[in-house]
């Protein structure tokens, strides 16, 4: 290869982006109250 021609791109995969499920909430959006989880802002994940 010479210093005009461009290397091939890699091949890529798409990875999935993790979520851990709320310890506050268990995962439901809401705390014992009913009110929408804080640590969380109700997503149900961090």
């Amino acid at each position: 290869m010479n210093d005009t021609e461009q290397a091939p791109a890699p091949e890529t995969t798409e990875i999935t982006p993790l979520r851990w499920q709320c310890c506050h909430c268990g995962g439901g959006g809401l705390d014992s109250y009913g009110d929408t989880c804080r640590h969380c802002d109700g997503l149900g994940f961090c």
